[in-house]
């Protein structure tokens, strides 16, 4: 074996393992950023679910408080009756509870929505409870706790009754946690998330994985087991360890499931809790391999290529050189016919050239523009796990490469966490960047845009106002998805000091009752859309910058979204 043939198998060789670590290395950091992201996004939308359940919880305890039946039941110069125990079973059939009960302020049940059960609270004393401790102290509580009759975990609501400015009783709403860890299967986007509710000893509350609950994520000292068993919050049950290992802060080897878990942490809003949501880092496994092979595919392709070219250059010279040999026979018959035979061999050199430059480089052209476009449509098409897609537009990415290029970038600027800052804004260029954000979503609902770039500004934070338009843009694709026209208006206009900017879609419009709720927290029509900004925040980001933010249906049907923003600084 010749020593250039040893030494092109080496670079071969260090070229085809330098490109598999890249891709191995690229493959595994897009999965953990991709994980994180994920986490992210399901910890922020079941933090919400749970705060929003836990919010209306606690305006049923905080009307029952003010109940004329509840008042009636702890004035003690009343003769007892059953009328209070059947309106908190109303209550709590209604409100989907398990149990409504009413404390006196000694803790002794004197009402209760199970006072026909066999298990009735009626006459049992919780002032060990730490929900009636508190609320009796702070007037209102939400404590987490094993039942002592039912054996159930539940969250437990609990609300002074305020009788003539003076503390009368307590009455509490408990809540299974089976009721939201069932809920939990309908709020899941993503295959294997898992979620854990801890408390402040880190002890899991509640969780989709059965075997975590009432488990400690961190070993307990003595005084946190004391604490516990004196409080009876969880009878005598002893607290084991969680079957977690730690990975550092925020990854987590779970060996039942044989799978390593990226974390977010979230805390409530509504209770002293920390929502810890799991998603698996391992699920991108398949997209390692099928890289890993187009990149093998894509280097074994190139360097055929070069191998190939390189016999051709070869041959081409070989031919040259012949070529020079007659050329120096021919010179010996005469200095004439030397010099002519020495312009035909330059004329045929240059031509040579000429035409093996032309065939390099569409050799080499076409095949690597068609891997670059390949490459750039399948890391995004295969991470979504869409290889059918991926296949069969293979042939019409190549012109869609750059608006995918700035795509990619502008969608990485509206994500990143940026520090909030007024400035005078190009409206143009603000709306620019949210069309290209939202740009994908318009041309998949064949949305028609109708916009002339107005030449305002606008005294805005850039990345917040655009995400407010992008969630707006959204909105009006889902509002338009069974019109026969698809067509959203941006109309600006202006005057000495403000800015007003009019979206207006040809959707079936704003129903008349939502009018005046459109803007109320979490208020929505379908929930399994959106984009995580609802019109509530919208509206508080508009009114951040001092703006407004309203919405009615436009004459022409459909419904329009007004904007009216300071062209410049306000002066206080």
């Amino acid at each position: 074996m010749s020593n250039k043939l040893v030494v092109k198998l080496l670079v071969y060789s260090v070229v085809l393992v330098v490109a598999m670590v890249l891709t191995v290395q690229v493959t595994l950091q897009q999965q953990a950023q991709r994980a994180h992201q994920q986490a992210r996004v399901q910890g922020a939308h079941l933090s919400d679910y749970i705060d929003r359940q836990f919010s209306r919880y606690q305006r049923i305890v905080d009307s029952l408080s003010r109940s004329k039946a509840v008042h009636q039941a702890l004035d003690i110069k009343r003769a007892a009756s059953q009328d209070t125990d059947r309106y908190l079973h109303d209550m709590q059939l209604a409100s989907s509870a398990s149990d409504v009960y009413l404390l006196n302020t000694s803790g002794t049940v004197v009402a209760t929505s199970n006072w026909h059960l066999p298990y009735s609270y009626k006459g049992n004393n919780f002032a060990f409870r730490g929900y009636f401790r508190d609320a009796m102290r702070h007037h209102s509580a939400i404590d987490f706790a094993q039942g002592q009759r039912s054996r159930k975990r539940g969250f437990y609501f609990s609300q002074a009754v305020i009788v003539a400015g003076e503390v009368a009783g307590v009455i509490v709403v408990k809540v299974n946690a089976s009721q939201f860890e069932a809920d939990k299967a309908a709020l899941d986007s993503v295959q294997d998330t898992l979620f854990a509710l801890v408390d402040e000893n880190h002890v899991v509350l509640m969780s989709n994985a059965e075997p975590w609950r009432l488990t400690a994520l961190s070993p307990m000292t003595t005084p946190q087991r004391q604490q516990l068993k004196q409080s009876q919050q969880f009878l005598e049950r002893t607290i084991a360890p969680a079957p977690w290992q730690w990975q550092g802060q925020a990854q987590v080897y779970i060996a039942k499931r044989k799978r390593t878990f990226v974390i977010d942490d979230t805390a409530l809003a509504r209770a002293p809790y920390q929502l810890l949501t799991l998603v698996p880092r391992n699920y991108l496994n398949e997209t390692l391999v099928a890289r890993l092979g187009v990149t093998l595919m894509c280097l074994l392709v190139l360097i055929a290529l070069v191998e190939y070219l390189l016999v051709k250059v070869a041959g081409y010279r070989q031919l040259l050189y012949s070529e020079r040999s007659l050329a120096e026979q021919v010179k010996q018959r005469s200095q004439e016919l030397e010099q002519a035979q020495d312009a035909l061999v330059r004329t045929a050199k240059l031509a040579t050239i000429g035409q093996l430059s032309a065939s390099v480089n569409h050799e080499i052209n076409q095949p690597l523009s068609a891997m670059s476009a390949y490459i750039a449509a399948s890391k995004r098409l295969i991470a979504r796990g869409q290889y059918d897609k991926a296949l069969s537009n293979l042939q019409l990415i190549e012109q869609l490469v750059n608006r995918v290029h700035a795509i990619a970038a502008q969608l990485k600027s509206f994500s990143q966490k940026r520090e909030h800052k007024m400035q005078a804004t190009s409206l143009a260029q603000t709306i620019d960047n949210a069309l290209l954000v939202a740009g994908p979503q318009l041309k998949e609902y064949g949305v028609e845009v109708c916009y002339h770039p107005p030449n305002v500004t606008v005294w805005v934070d850039p990345y917040q106002f655009e995400q407010v338009l992008v969630n707006l843009f959204a909105n009006a694709c889902q509002a338009m998805e069974k019109q026969a026209v698809k067509r959203l208006r941006i109309e600006a206009d202006s005057d000495d000091e403000n800015v007003y900017l009019s979206i207006i879609d040809t959707g079936s419009g704003i129903e008349h009752h939502a009018l005046s709720s459109i803007f109320e927290p979490f208020y929505t029509t379908k929930s399994e859309h959106g984009l995580g900004l609802g019109l509530s925040i919208s509206k508080q980001i508009i009114e951040s910058f001092q703006g407004t933010l309203s919405a009615h249906n436009h004459p022409d049907g459909g419904a329009e979204f007004l904007i009216s923003l300071h062209q410049q600084e306000p002066q206080i």
